[in-house]
């Protein structure tokens, strides 16, 4: 899948957070950086590094695919759950094809174990022999947000040219913003000039 050229990335990892949802989260490693269309994603390894801010399991050791392959994979279930997003948000259904061609070729199991406080917990082992596996848990997000979120709390930043979602976890439900300190305080900052003018 190709994808317009961008600006190379900053150091911007607190917006990794700003979609309060995985599957938003994803969606969010393309945003606006100082007034440029920005892809954070630019290398398997920033895939890689970003999943483990996410505290998403990332396999130790060589994988059996290129980083390349990873990256690719990567801003394609991107670009699906941006569709799907869209598409639910305008109260269309979209299509569930290339989604679960990803979600049926992440095979995995559960695995009875103990953790540090030596109490038995049940996990989920995916299997990380292709892209698709290792990618698996991000899939299953989405599928989870296309199904189950409540799109009327998926929102798009009001903020002017930003390209961020959220999903609305606020207790009245009136958030509006990527960040307040971001698109809220120049919004903030904006309304307040425009006040000063009018004195």
């Amino acid at each position: 899948m190709k994808n317009a050229p961008l600006k190379a990335p900053t150091s911007e990892n607190h917006l990794d957070f700003a979609g309060d949802h995985l599957a938003i989260n994803l969606i969010n490693t393309r945003r606006m950086v100082e007034g440029q269309l920005t892809d954070t994603l630019q290398s398997g390894k920033d895939v890689k590094d970003w999943l483990k801010r996410l505290d998403i399991p990332v396999a130790k050791g060589t994988l059996p695919f290129s980083d390349s392959m990873l990256l690719e994979k990567t801003r394609e279930l991107r670009e699906i759950a941006l569709t799907a997003v869209k598409y639910r948000k305008s109260g269309k259904m979209p299509s569930l094809v290339p989604l679960n061609r990803i979600l049926a070729a992440a095979p995995s199991h559960l695995v009875l174990a103990t953790d540090d406080a030596n109490s038995m917990c049940v996990t989920r082992v995916y299997s990380k022999e292709t892209v698709d596996a290792f990618l698996a848990p991000v899939a299953e997000s989405v599928a989870d947000l296309i199904a189950n979120g409540d799109f009327d709390l998926v929102r798009h930043c009001e903020g002017h040219d930003c390209v961020m979602w959220f999903y609305d976890r606020t207790k009245g439900h009136r958030r509006r913003w990527c960040t307040s300190t971001g698109c809220g305080n120049r919004a903030k900052v904006a309304a307040f000039r425009a006040r000063a003018s009018q004195i």
